[in-house]
């Protein structure tokens, strides 16, 4: 459909229905912009059922006289959990599942001038629909928390296209499939393919005829082939647009564009291929919650979080646990090159009847939906940690493969010996512990794991998590084990020939029920927290990183003398560097120099760990410094005062522009530190913001530091911005100390988009 309207601004909700709200908004109904959650939450210690309710979005329709002949669709991308559709009171459908795309015709339903278009919302863990039915690890929130579009288009519109190809030696054989739905008699059309680069040049353009019929049909077209195409890969993820026009009679019908990339993916017992080449796996599992609004964020938000795993952390790969995520992460996995495991909607519990068939269309979803995404190799097709079922997995399996066959198959599981009826083996292993820190086993390998005795294509789809919850202000200690856990089992998996790789549990803490995490209802097993601050582990993916592109050094230690493990004066830590070597100077003696572990020799920059005591306890405590080398000369400095005291309240944004027109979002982070830049892990205090302008603070707008850090988020107010370029700014005060108040500019500008 070639010009989609967001139609997410002013919505009337409310708590609760009742057939009059088909007709009218509720008494005292709010407006809202989506995307939008039933409730905001605190970050902590709330009901985990909330949210658990039936809920009314309502909004008008203006059918205008230019729009009469026309067809209309409404594109749901995503409502949490069950929601049924009314327009002028008529149930035009309903739609289960929290995580898959829905597409309504409203046509019949509407009339000349205004129409009331209804959703309602129900947020209950129903049984019939994954992953309820019984306990999970993560919370599902409610609402519409996605996008919602309207299309207006001729009697012949083209819900999708699936950009499918084959790879040959120098060529892309290109056969695009339509997903067609046409009302009226059967007609003749022609469908002009153009293809075009990066810089927007067409490379490729062909014509084919088609037999339309009446009806919602695939229609493949023929198939034509694109000469020394630029692959994809992760390294250099190059994306081409494909565009179709269908044309009848010289008139156009509709016109659909989309990204792909042209890549071929084989996953065998010896690794991971991509056009040839071997990746090894170092991967995150990430759930898309944010505080307060829970799954609420929109476009940047998504964007940014896939900048985070990829240039921050340095990952190669992410897990979408466990169910289907943003089209916005994924299209930017696919700019940046970010490998994505994408899975089905599912924790552990298999339903009934009903909830099986729902699954299946879960996987039907997932796969349109998604299928032009490169950055996608894999179709996760099971219910995370469920027992086998073959019956449905097979029938699962089956439709992943009727629906792709280009990428290959998998299903986690928690269990050794498990029936593969996927392509992969994946397992959540978490043999390693923090029970037993030094324990030699750190996974099962892969006989042991699958129960095969021929090699089959095996990864570890979690570790660590679950053993190792950490909080940013937990003791230096446990947030070191937390970063050495993940040292040694990357390290593992890169030296174990059979295993494609391995993903961490995970990249981001997370709100969870009551059964699990801390009590608060968060589970701290990220290797960042809720507002995507690093903890030391962070730091460990991120010190891989090339040092011609980035240096890292960070020490997992404050230096403090009384706050470690056995009372020792500060040793054991590690430094957690892509530095050739460091030299630390402790009690004003001369520097140590320490180079690169020997035990992580998988990691292309293992840690230097530091073991040994220097000096005693009678000593007088002195400043410390850490130095970092590369190629022989100083690149990093890291020091540590003795009389170490608030100095300084640093503070970025993410961006300095943002969208009016729309609720667009950006974080803010805030460090307290001393005058040599040290971040005051324990320091405790809060910060007060205001915003000035057409923005606000998501959240409370006094903010408890944690871990040294206070983040947040700000929005706009589309509903107060005038449509020109406006400026905007938040003030943050650290209150009851000296240190400076600090201003962030931002700026608003007009999207560009088609809004309502």
């Amino acid at each position: 459909m070639d010009a989609s309207i967001l139609w997410n601004l002013n919505w009337k909700f409310c708590e609760g229905f009742s057939e009059s709200y088909l007709y009218e908004d509720a008494p005292g109904a709010k407006t809202v912009h989506l995307p939008h959650t039933v409730k905001e939450l605190p970050l902590s210690c709330f009901s985990h059922s909330a949210t658990a309710m039936i809920s009314t979005y309502g909004k008008i329709l203006d059918v205008t006289p230019s729009m009469e002949g026309q067809r209309i669709f409404l594109t749901f991308d995503g409502v949490m959990t069950y929601f049924e559709l009314f327009v002028n009171g008529v149930l035009a459908g309903e739609h289960k599942g929290g995580y898959s795309r829905s597409q309504f015709d409203i046509t019949g339903l509407c009339h000349s001038g205004q129409n009331r278009v209804t959703v309602r919302v129900d947020s209950h863990e129903r049984e019939d629909i994954p992953p309820f039915g019984y306990a999970i690890d993560y919370l599902t929130f409610g609402g519409i928390y996605r996008d919602v579009w309207l299309d207006i288009c001729s009697q012949t519109a083209i819900t999708q296209v699936l950009a499918r190809y084959e790879l040959t030696q120098d060529q892309a054989l290109v056969s695009p499939e339509l997903i067609l739905d046409h009302q009226g008699a059967p007609i003749l059309a022609d469908a002009e393919v153009i293809i075009r680069d990066m810089d927007g040049n067409t490379v490729c353009t062909y014509e084919d005829a088609l037999s339309i019929q009446p009806g919602r049909h695939n229609l493949s077209l023929r198939q034509e082939a694109l000469s020394n195409p630029i692959l994809w890969n992760p390294d250099s993820p190059y994306l081409y647009t494909v565009e179709i026009s269908l044309k009848a009679e010289e008139k156009l019908l509709d016109r659909h564009r989309v990204k792909t990339g042209f890549r071929k993916v084989d996953c065998r017992h010896d690794g991971l291929f991509i056009n040839g080449t071997r990746w090894k796996i170092m991967g995150l599992n990430r759930h898309q919650s944010f505080p307060y609004v829970g799954y609420a964020m929109g476009k940047r938000a998504q964007e940014k979080d896939a900048d985070i795993l990829k240039d921050f952390l340095g990952i190669n790969a992410v897990r979408t646990s466990h169910y289907m995520q943003s089209e916005y992460f994924l299209n930017r996995c696919d700019e940046i090159g970010l490998l994505v495991f994408s899975e089905i909607p599912g924790w552990g519990h298999i339903g009934g009847e009903e909830f099986k068939q729902v699954m299946l269309q879960d996987v039907e979803s997932m796969i349109v939906t998604q299928y032009n995404h490169p950055s996608i190799f894999i179709w996760s097709v099971r219910i995370n940690e469920s027992l086998d079922d073959d019956a449905l997995y097979q029938k699962a399996n089956d439709l992943a493969h009727r629906l792709d066959s280009s990428r290959p198959t998998t299903g986690v599981r928690y269990i050794s010996d498990s029936h593969l009826l996927e392509d992969v083996y994946s397992l959540n292993d978490f043999t390693y512990s923090d029970c037993d820190p030094e324990g030699v086993k750190l996974f099962r390998g892969r006989k042991e794991a699958t129960g095969q005795n021929d090699p089959v294509p095996f990864l570890i789809s979690e570790f660590a998590g679950t053993a190792f919850p950490t909080k940013l202000w937990d003791t230096a200690y446990k947030r070191t084990v937390h970063a050495r856990a993940y040292a040694r089992i990357f390290s593992q998996s890169n030296l174990s020939p059979e295993m494609l790789g391995i993903f961490g549990w995970c990249a981001f803490d997370y709100n969870t029920h009551g059964d699990y995490g801390s009590g608060d209802k968060i589970c701290y097993h990220g290797v960042m927290d809720m507002f995507r601050i690093p903890k030391y582990a962070a730091y460990l993916l991120r010190s891989q990183k090339d040092p011609e592109e980035a240096i890292v050094m960070e020490a997992t230690t404050e230096f403090s003398r009384g706050d470690n493990q056995g009372n020792k004066l500060s040793a054991p830590f590690m430094v957690l560097t892509n530095c050739d070597y460091v030299e630390i100077e402790m009690y004003g003696r001369a520097p140590v120099r320490y180079y690169p572990d020997s035990r992580y020799i998988g990691l292309a920059h293992p840690p230097i760990e530091v073991e040994e005591e220097i000096g005693v306890w009678q000593d007088l405590w002195q400043d410390g410094q850490i130095t970092g080398y590369y190629k022989g000369q100083p690149v990093a400095t890291k020091k540590f005062l003795r009389d170490s005291f608030l100095d300084d309240l640093e503070v970025t944004a993410d961006d300095a522009s943002l969208w009016g027109d729309c609720v667009d979002a950006t974080r803010i982070v805030c460090r307290v530190k001393d005058s040599a830049h040290t971040t005051l892990v324990y320091y405790h205090g809060v910060i007060q913001v205001q915003t000035q302008g057409n923005i606000q603070v998501i959240g409370p707008e006094v903010i408890p530091i944690h871990g040294g850090y206070a983040a947040f988020w700000v929005k706009t107010r589309p509903e107060a911005f005038a449509g020109e370029t406006e400026a905007a700014s938040v003030t943050i005060t650290l209150p009851g100390t000296a240190v400076e108040t600090k201003v962030i500019p931002i700026e608003l500008t007009p999207s560009g988009w088609s809004i309502r």
